[in-house]
């Protein structure tokens, strides 16, 4: 009898670390790329490209950013697992993000988070030695996400070298204008739905 494979998808993953992995204290944020819609009066605004996956803001302030990366389903009933280089590129661009615009204007040079995590979905929880070594190069950190829901990490991630302590701090005094991205948005439910499924 033949088992039906496993399609870690990358909301399933999204779901998976919300549920398995991060500090049910910490405000998270999920596919977040803006905050132009919730102007309220102000005259800035965060942007992102590529968006950011997932946000934690942890309970005694450090933000960390993860780039998620799922499984395919091919055409031979085969799981298409992604390649460990494949989320590299947008986590790099994570280093920088958010860029905080008033109008044309950009507030501050360098980015807000911590630390920034490339997540790939797998089936095993090993990685072979070239690709171990790619994650040397780049800081970032490398965890892999499990069908079980556990998380291997492979590779801590380090402080960004990156980040602007200014930009941070204005990021942490307006948490509020990503409400449309928590964990109670319609964001979220779907994140959820896909998850559970």
């Amino acid at each position: 009898m033949n088992e039906t494979p496993i399609i870690f998808t990358e909301d399933a993953v999204a779901y998976s670390l919300f549920k398995h992995r991060l500090d049910s204290n910490s405000r998270l944020f999920f596919k977040f790329n803006h905050n132009m819609s919730i102007r309220r009066g102000r005259p800035w605004f965060y942007y992102c490209a590529p968006d950011v996956d997932v946000i934690e803001v942890t309970p005694d302030h450090t933000v960390i950013a993860y780039e998620l990366k799922g499984s395919r389903m091919r055409r031979t009933v085969l799981v298409d697992f992604p390649a460990i280089h494949d989320p590299i590129g947008q986590a790099v661009a994570y280093l920088d993000l958010p860029r905080i615009y008033q109008g044309e204007r950009r507030l501050f040079e360098g980015g807000v988070f911590d630390h920034v995590y490339a997540v790939c979905a797998r089936d095993r929880d090993a990685i072979d030695s070239g690709e171990r070594k790619l994650y040397e190069f780049v800081p970032i950190g490398l965890m892999l996400a499990l069908p079980d829901g556990r998380f291997a990490t492979i590779k801590e991630a380090p402080k960004n070298p990156n980040q602007n302590p200014s930009a941070k701090a204005h990021f942490l005094r307006n948490l509020d204008t990503l409400d449309n991205h928590e964990v109670h948005s319609r964001i979220f439910r779907s994140i959820k739905q896909a998850g559970e499924r």
